[in-house]
């Protein structure tokens, strides 16, 4: 594996980083840096487990899972007041899905545009539920220790968004603009990434090589059907190879591969082939790494244990060992 990873001409895993960029370990010049912008603080669970503010511009290495990755995630807003350690409040509601989460030993009990109870499970355990809420006025009775609150127009729990006094947004991370034509062969290659969703919840989530646009692409990600991993390649604005599978749980990390080579596409995920296409021309000038599908439209949104590049087609041996896990 160690000799894969000295083959790539792109390697970024989420050990470095600095106000705006997200640093790769290959090269070893700027050229192979991300550029990143979020414009709001926001926080994450760090190597001990708690959660600590993170200023704008700077990138989250997030540990909720126990090992660090890149968390990127769309803007959301924390409807509750005084978030910390919740007490009995109404939140306005629209006719739309609402997730509320929070850690302690106690409950919130809902009634009004929604009914229910959400029951907490420990102090460092956090609890969600999400459902949707009617137009109107829903009244949150808290009973017992709430702390970390939030409540959010999404159909998934997002990282925490402290709250005093008033609501608070935490904008969207923006990922992009790695690479070169040097680093980036647009007759063959392979793109590699371990991923997990935030959620499935049904939306276009896509990383790229790409000459800027979304016309001569090669792509992978998570798409509007249920548990799926997605590849495209396209040249010339025409679609050349699609490929996909179906796996357990797009929340779960997975090891995905496209190799791209004219009438030669396959996706590897978890160390086995999952398709091929053997018809299909390569896009031209490809230039650059960014978590979209090329444009600024799809972003990626998830958690990102490492990305690599490679400016050769790598044998199936080898796809094979890359993408195992």
């Amino acid at each position: 594996m160690s000799n894969l990873l000295e083959k790539a001409s792109i390697l970024t895993t989420p050990t470095a980083y600095d106000n705006g960029k997200i640093l790769s370990v290959k090269p070893n010049t700027s050229v192979g840096d991300f550029d990143f912008t979020r414009n709001s603080t926001a926080t994450r669970v760090n190597s001990e487990g708690l959660i600590e503010d993170v200023a704008s511009g700077l990138p989250r290495i997030d540990y909720t899972n126990g090992v660090g990755s890149l968390l990127l995630e769309p803007q959301s807003t924390n409807l509750f007041l005084n978030s910390e350690i919740l007490s009995t409040q109404d939140v306005s509601t629209l006719n739309e899905s609402h997730t509320v989460s929070f850690y302690g030993t106690g409950s919130i009990t809902f009634s009004g545009t929604h009914t229910g109870t959400l029951t907490g499970t420990g102090i460092n355990n956090r609890v969600t539920v999400t459902f949707t809420a009617s137009s109107g006025t829903l009244t949150c009775t808290v009973s017992g220790s709430v702390k970390n609150a939030q409540i959010e127009k999404s159909s998934f729990a997002t990282s925490y968004i402290p709250t005093s006094g008033s609501v608070t947004t935490r904008l969207t991370d923006l990922c992009s603009n790695s690479g070169s034509s040097d680093l980036i062969n647009s007759t063959e290659g392979v793109l590699y990434a371990e991923i997990s969703a935030l959620a499935d919840d049904l939306t276009f989530r896509v990383l790229s090589l790409s000459d800027g646009t979304n016309n001569n692409t090669v792509k992978f990600g998570f798409r509007s059907d249920s548990n799926k991993i997605y590849a495209e390649v396209r040249s010339g604005a025409a679609s050349q190879a699609f490929l996909s599978y179906d796996v357990s749980d797009i929340t779960d990390f997975n090891k995905v591969a496209l190799k791209y080579k004219v009438n030669d596409f396959s996706l590897f995920i978890n160390g086995i082939e999952r398709q091929t296409d053997v018809g299909g021309n390569v896009p031209i000038g490809l230039n650059t790494l960014n978590f979209n599908r090329g444009d600024i439209n799809n972003k990626f949104y998830g958690n990102v244990k490492s990305v690599a590049v490679y400016k050769e087609a790598l044998t199936d041996a080898e796809l094979t060992c890359l993408t195992t896990i």
